[in-house]
């Protein structure tokens, strides 16, 4: 009697089918090893950098993929309509930079968002604006002057400008070929007066006001050329308020309102706050209702009228005649406080640091890093810190 085969298959046709499917069952398992290893190193990667950023990385799609460089670099300037500021070559020199990957992982999770807390305020409508704020929205200035290029700035560059090389331009008084290349093309040479008084000061705010103006970007961030940034802080900032609506986001450096006299009303006094020079961030509503005050030029004539540096003109204009308040940003951290009551601990929650020296005593953050001599003020070691990526950190003596 003959057996009965399966579908009419005989013994040994059944014996090869066994062994190829045990073949592929083998290379089934070995392929879901391998894919797994991959996963698990992408994710490992993922998992270092949400340690630098402090934060959960959060994917937003294309979004995400544009990173820093799309950020338009061509704005123009106030007394001439006509000019733009340069764009600066692709590839630039630059010190303390991380590996070319990290620094687009990095990159990426600046301009995609600040991790999960802030997309749960999105989906639940916090915000009325169509999407989020990012770090391509901002326009940064840096006022600085020739003496300080190769001092203040120079730490600039080598720093906090590495995360925010396409938003960030600097506002200065000379020329200088070497620092406009370190910072592609970003230094605007503003012909204003190099001398450190209000009309000088009055004459950069006012280039670097109108330069904001022509961007048509959601933000105006102004620092000192003495001031380290905070970048990640900076826009988890940002994202806490509207555009749209009439943010004037600073620090005083007065415990009460400046009181001047009223050149319009000769006899009288007004009051007003305003946000230290050092640094504060206008948003995009609130700059066009300046315009009839601030744009064009204004500024600077405004400043003569009232006898008065720059931060002072903007508070005026804000606080007195658009009687817009000041939001008081506890982060913004110059060096017209104690610097060094700062805990290393809370470094990452701060959005701006500076530093000081009254005679022979220094103002600083008083943080682990570099030595004295290679670091006196303390710029390094703060980004070293936040940001312990870059190769240059890895200099420092554990």
């Amino acid at each position: 009697m003959t057996k009965c085969n399966f579908h009419g298959k005989s013994p040994q046709d059944m014996r090869v089918s066994f062994r190829k499917a045990v073949k592929l069952a083998a290379f089934s398992v070995i392929f879901l090893i391998l894919n797994a290893l991959v996963g698990f190193e992408l994710f490992s990667d993922d998992h270092a950098l949400e340690k630098v950023l402090g934060r959960p990385r959060h994917d937003n799609g294309d979004r995400q993929d544009r990173g820093l460089a799309n950020a338009s670099s061509a704005h123009s300037l106030s007394h001439d309509s006509s000019k733009e500021l340069p764009r600066g070559p692709a590839n630039v020199h630059r010190k303390l930079a991380p590996d070319d990957d990290m620094r687009n992982n990095l990159t990426r999770s600046l301009t995609a968002g600040t991790g999960e807390k802030m997309s749960t305020k999105l989906a639940q409508g916090q915000f009325s604006h169509a999407r989020r704020t990012e770090l391509s929205d901002v326009f940064i200035s840096v006022k600085t002057t020739g003496m300080f290029h190769a001092s203040r700035l120079q730490l600039v560059v080598q720093t906090w400008f590495q995360l925010a090389r396409d938003q960030t331009y600097f506002f200065t008084d000379s020329e200088d070929k070497e620092m406009n290349e370190l910072t592609g093309g970003h230094l605007v040479n503003t012909n204003c007066s190099s001398s450190h008084n209000r009309q000088s000061l009055c004459c950069k705010m006012s280039v670097e006001y109108d330069a904001y103006l022509a961007s048509k970007k959601r933000w105006m961030c102004h620092f000192d050329d003495d001031i380290y940034v905070n970048i990640p802080v900076l826009m988890e900032l940002l994202q806490k308020y509207k555009h749209t609506d009439d943010w004037y986001l600073g620090k005083p450096s007065l415990r009460h309102p400046i009181e001047v006299n009223d050149f319009e009303n000769p006899g009288a006094k007004i009051t007003f706050w305003f946000a230290t020079g050092s640094a504060f961030c206008i948003s995009r509503a609130l700059a066009l209702k300046m315009m009839p005050h601030a744009g064009g030029g204004r500024l600077m004539t405004l400043g003569e009228k009232l006898r008065l540096p720059d931060d002072c003109v903007m508070g005026y204009i804000i606080d007195h005649v658009l009687r817009k308040q000041l939001t008081v940003i506890e982060g913004f951290r110059s060096h017209l406080e104690a610097l060094w009551l700062i805990k290393p601990y809370q470094l990452n929650k701060q959005i701006t640091f500076s530093y000081s020296e009254y005679g022979d005593k220094v103002n600083v953050v008083n943080v682990l890093g570099f030595s004295v001599e290679e670091d006196p003020s303390r710029m390094k070691s703060i980004h070293c810190h936040l940001f312990p990526i870059f190769r240059e950190c890895q200099k420092i003596q554990p």
